[in-house]
């Protein structure tokens, strides 16, 4: 049984072979298989063979030769085992005119790109690149130079050392200090008033309009001053350290002379400023102290008028003066007045009060007391008993007073006195605090400390031919690489 059951396995296997075989014999051909006992199969693949059926087929090739048949079962066995290979298809065959056409179609925007790529590099790079070099080589001019260094300092060395310093490391100044200055001078470097001063001073457009200067860097003699401005703004280059507080400047000229005469008033007129600045901040320190002094001169001198005017007025030099010898006159009076009184209580019980000698004695009474109602009245404006007395009195010019009372003339006096004090010691304190102001712009002067003089220009800096040459390049590269990357970028967006 078991013998008939390998059998038929090994009879279905050839079975599948053979009719593997006749798929693959339906191509067309002949193939020849090599077996391991060394025998050759060859079938005939006609197409009157493949009409046959399968079954047929397959016992006739048993039938002939069975060990054939056990050969190709053991081979199908050791193929099923292998991973079977993806089915070929083949590829349909181009026509290589039409191929040729389409490839050219394709590669003719391409060279197109690139010719516009070179002509524009050639018109963006080159040819403005040889039109520099022409330009720094042959046409530009000999530029010289002459500066100065110098630096704002004050006279005690106030706001160079600490607050200074501290502006230098926060980049921030503050208000009095040389820094200030420092950057005023740099503006005043740049400023038209600056220029203005040159022209009147030095024949500055001739020195910078001349022929023989290369029409970039030649200076129009009809310009307006705004433009004279701008280009001296391109001859002359200002520095400041903030550290150090050096100031320095470089002034460009086409001639060694004209570099030197320019520099040289250029000093000369930043020291000016600075001399003016420091003038300026020394009276406006002043101004103050000057204003109050000048308020207390006039009061004091108001106080004094008025004063003159009162003692032409009341004919009284000095009322409390006379104030005293009223009081010294009065107290003489009722003295006289004592006596005479004690003679009369002497000489009242002793002889007849009509006798000539009481008689005198009490008309002297009566004299010495209307003498002290009178200066009573003349010290304080009362003391009189009886006013109709003293009014027959002054009718009769037996009386005469003064205008006002001593009193009156002397509180009036004493008001006039005190404000004349106040207003000279006002004064006096004015003056005191001008000095001190003075004092302390004095020691707050600015002056310009130069360290490096104008020097004769031998030799022309600038224009540095080789190094203009080569940034003018670097340039024009750059540019044109940006240009075309720009482009690209935007064609490929549309794309």
């Amino acid at each position: 049984m078991s013998k008939g059951r390998e059998r038929t396995k090994e009879h279905s296997s050839v079975v599948g072979k053979l009719d593997t075989e006749s798929k693959d014999e339906a191509l067309g051909g002949k193939e020849t298989r090599a077996l391991s006992s060394g025998e050759t199969i060859t079938k005939n693949t006609s197409p009157s063979d493949n009409n046959l059926p399968v079954n047929t087929r397959t016992r006739e090739v048993v039938k002939k030769n069975p060990d054939r048949g056990m050969m190709k079962s053991k081979e199908s066995k050791s193929r099923a085992m292998k991973p079977k290979a993806a089915p070929i298809i083949p590829l349909p065959v181009k026509n290589p005119e039409i191929d040729k056409s389409s490839r050219f179609e394709k590669t003719r925007p391409q060279q197109l790109r690139r010719k516009i790529l070179a002509i524009s590099f050639f018109v963006c790079v080159l040819i403005p690149f040889f039109l520099g070099t022409i330009f720094f080589v042959f046409v530009a001019s000999d530029r010289y130079v002459a500066g100065a260094g110098f630096a704002v300092r004050g006279v005690d060395g106030v706001g160079s050392a600490g607050s200074d310093f501290l502006g230098a490391l926060s980049g921030l100044s503050s208000t009095g200090t040389t820094t200030t200055d420092s950057y005023i001078l740099l503006q005043y470097l740049r400023s038209r008033e600056l220029i203005e001063r040159l022209e009147k001073n030095y024949d500055f457009k001739a020195a910078y309009s001349n022929q023989n200067i290369d029409f970039f860097y030649r200076l129009n003699p009809d310009a307006p001053i705004e433009e004279i401005v701008n280009y001296w703004s391109w001859m002359i280059t200002p520095s400041y350290d903030n550290t150090s507080g050096i100031v320095s400047f470089e002034v460009e000229a086409f001639d060694p002379d004209d570099a030197l005469g320019i520099a040289a008033l250029v000093l000369k007129y930043s020291g000016e400023l600075i001399n003016n600045l420091s003038e300026q901040a020394r009276k406006d320190a002043v101004r103050f102290a000057e204003e109050e002094v000048s308020t207390a001169e006039t009061r004091l001198r108001l106080i004094r008028n008025q004063l003159r005017n009162f003692r032409e007025t009341e004919n009284a030099i000095d009322p409390t003066r006379n104030a005293e010898v009223q009081l010294e006159i009065v107290a003489d009076l009722e003295r006289q007045l004592i006596e005479v009184r004690s003679r009369l209580a002497i000489l009242k019980g002793t002889i007849d009060e009509n006798s000539p000698a009481v008689t005198q004695l009490r008309r002297q009474e009566a004299a010495i007391s209307e003498q002290i109602r009178k200066k009573q009245y003349e010290i304080g404006g009362s003391g009189a008993s009886n006013k109709a007395d003293l009014a027959e009195a002054v009718g009769t010019g037996e009386f005469q007073s003064k205008s006002s009372p001593l009193s009156a003339l002397l509180s009036d006096f004493e008001t006039l006195e005190v404000e004349r004090e106040f207003a000279q010691q006002a004064y006096v304190t004015a003056l005191a605090s001008l000095e001190r102001s003075r004092s302390e712009a004095d020691r707050q002067q600015r002056y310009l400390a130069v360290f490096r003089s104008p020097a004769y220009p031998e030799y022309a800096i600038y224009p540095n031919r080789l190094l203009s040459t080569f940034l003018l390049l670097l340039v024009l590269l750059l540019v044109w690489s940006i240009g075309a990357l720009i482009v690209y970028s935007v064609r490929d967006h549309l794309r």
